[in-house]
């Protein structure tokens, strides 16, 4: 019987890696083999028993150790190895297997999740912030906003936009990384694995700050990358975020987008947004956008939800030229 062991075959590890993919992605992966290799993947199969999660987790990470040594994905390329996961099994269970395969792999590297920020911020704040920025992406968000409001705005808006930019840790990185905490924190940290940085997270950490420093922190970002800026700005507010604008600064935002565009927006939109529309726009123009939303044309997610973006852009820009607030947090007179 074949164990699934760091030191099983390759036959054997390829055998529980189809065997554990659904019915479609196992089929289209035996579509690209030749009758050869279909006969020793069968014959593994027949010899191998049903591993433990533990053992299959150790498999995968074998997997991507041997892919990464063989130049597959770079080193430390999570996010290459969790979309190869995902079209396996589906992004969820994807993300769960790929972080109980970095922790089996990086067990040794504590992850900050009891050190206060603000302490830990004063300790670090002179390291280099190509190494705070992967810090970060090792904190808790929690813990990583009360960090960036400890730094200088300066500071705090150059590692968010590195943050916003780091796609990957290289395994350099997360060595010197570990050095740095040791020397400065000694034993008062304890670690678990955490996700990268990108855009949607560095969103993420500047709604956790202050409305105004993470205004301030977008428009510096703007000054050298205004794409980017543009890319956290639209993850820091979705369309469902629109029920939680005041009335009044909801209509402005449905008036500044042709009304032509209601119908489609709302199309794969809650019922509770579309009531929130319907509630602030005239009773003779709530009856017309029902029927078009019930009896019209349909039209495809990708038109609807770029309808959708429209009014998010709408609703920004409203906020930049200071017509409304996106942030309850703001008092607008």
């Amino acid at each position: 019987m074949i164990e699934p062991d760091s030191g099983m075959s390759g036959a054997a590890m390829a055998a529980y890696v189809v065997m554990s993919m659904d019915e479609e992605a196992a089929t289209q992966v035996l579509r690209h083999m030749d009758e050869a290799s279909i006969g020793i993947l069968t014959a593994a199969m027949s010899e191998m028993h049903e591993p433990s999660r533990d053992e299959g987790v150790q498999i995968y990470a074998r997997l991507m150790a041997e892919l990464e040594a063989g130049g597959a994905i770079a080193s430390g390329g999570f996010d290459a190895f969790e979309s190869l996961l995902s079209r396996a099994f589906g992004d969820k269970r994807a993300h769960d297997m790929l972080e109980r395969i970095i922790r089996t792999r990086t067990s040794d590297l504590d992850i900050l999740s009891k050190i206060d920020g603000r302490t830990l911020a004063d300790q670090v704040k002179d390291e280099r912030p190509q190494l705070l920025a992967v810090l970060l992406g090792q904190m808790t968000r929690s813990a990583a906003v009360e960090c960036l409001n400890a730094f200088d705005e300066e500071l705090a808006t150059d590692l968010i936009h590195r943050y916003a930019r780091l796609e990957t840790i290289p395994s350099v990185a997360l060595a010197e990384l570990k050095s740095m905490l040791s020397d400065h924190l000694g034993t008062q940290i304890a670690t678990q694995a955490s996700s990268t940085g990108g855009v949607r997270q560095a969103a993420d950490l500047l709604n956790g700050m202050s409305a105004g420093a993470a205004e301030r922190a977008l428009s510096r970002i703007r000054e050298e990358d205004a794409d980017l800026a543009d890319q956290i700005r639209a993850n820091m507010f979705t369309f469902d975020d629109l029920l939680g604008l005041p009335d009044h600064f909801l209509q402005q935002v449905i008036f500044e987008v042709g009304p032509e565009r209601r119908s489609p927006a709302l199309r794969s939109a809650t019922e509770q947004t579309r009531e929130r529309f319907f509630a602030n726009i005239s009773r003779k123009d709530a009856a017309i956008l029902k029927d078009d939303i019930e009896n019209g044309p349909m039209v495809k997610r990708a038109d609807s939800q770029a309808a959708q973006h429209e009014f998010v852009e709408a609703a920004m820009r409203l906020s930049r030229e200071g017509r409304i607030s996106l942030s309850n947090e703001e008092d607008m007179v």
